[in-house]
């Protein structure tokens, strides 16, 4: 009795699974390729376990696998307005530059906010942009696992319309260098606009090669929340100050005119004991 409560168990279970593939795949490709291609469909997700980790479809496999058996057409009959919402539970400002950032990386230089809501902690954004074909789900997963998030699910309402549910895990931003205490960093950023990624807690001293500096020193935390400004109207080459726990990253430019500063600055970390 038991062992056929048992196979019935996962037999149910091999059921669900199956049915929660099938939708998902016939979501993504639409419902018309998914008839036209039903049976080579099923020969290539015959092993439908192994497309699920932890009990979630593994977003990141099934869209691999579609694109390498040229399943996932993504061009347009003719240009057309694309929209792509993004929902994650974090602040709208990291989330709006995390995309900009990793839209950016795939060439695209001309997209638009359109719609923008944060509510209960999770911040859902649309980017609309005219082109000739949808985002390509692989490289976009790929530039987002870059700046920290995980996929959760992608949704295709419309060949122009997409949706990606995803979750940050490690917060990270692609232009940010990372500093630690003990690090001593000489660099150099034609924008003359510094970000760092910060670890740890200590005392910083930044030195300006130019003494006609105005610090402008920005703290957040993880979400991009602005925790302190640091801002100073006088001139000068060099300052020192505290970061505490909390501060997850950290800007640094002019207060009147990042090019001041962009021939370089050094940034030095130390602990509180040193």
């Amino acid at each position: 009795m038991i062992k056929k409560i048992f196979f019935c168990f996962v037999l149910w279970i091999s059921f669900l699974y199956g049915d929660a593939l099938d939708d998902k795949v016939r979501n993504l490709i639409g419902t018309q390729a998914y008839s036209i291609n039903e049976n080579f469909i099923k020969r290539i997700f015959k092993d439908k376990d192994s497309f699920y980790s932890d009990g979630r479809i593994n977003i990141n496999k099934l869209v691999s696998t579609l694109k390498d058996n040229g399943l996932l057409i993504l061009k347009f009959d003719k240009p057309s307005d694309l929209n792509i919402t993004f929902v994650s539970q974090t602040t709208p400002i990291f989330l709006a530059r995390s995309i900009n950032s990793a839209l950016s990386s795939m060439g695209y230089s001309y997209f638009a906010v359109s719609q923008a809501e944060y509510l209960d902690g999770i911040a859902k954004i649309t980017f609309s942009f005219s082109t000739e074909h949808a985002l390509d789900p692989s490289i976009i997963i790929a530039e987002l696992s870059k700046r920290g998030y995980l996929f959760m699910d992608i949704k295709r309402n419309s060949i122009t319309n997409w949706e990606y549910d995803v979750e940050l895990n490690e917060p990270k931003l692609a232009n940010a260098r990372d500093i630690a205490p003990s690090d001593i960093l000489d660099i150099t950023e034609v924008s003359g606009e510094y970000w760092f990624s910060t670890q740890g807690q200590g005392n910083i001293t930044i030195t300006s090669k130019t003494p006609y500096w105005r610090p402008r020193i920005v703290l957040y935390d993880k979400n991009l929340q602005i925790i302190n400004l640091i801002s100073q109207a006088t001139t000068t080459n060099k300052i020192t100050f505290s970061l505490l726990n909390g501060i997850s990253f950290m800007m640094v430019t002019d207060l009147q005119n990042p090019a001041i500063i962009k021939s370089g600055i050094q940034i030095k970390f130390e602990n509180f004991d040193n």
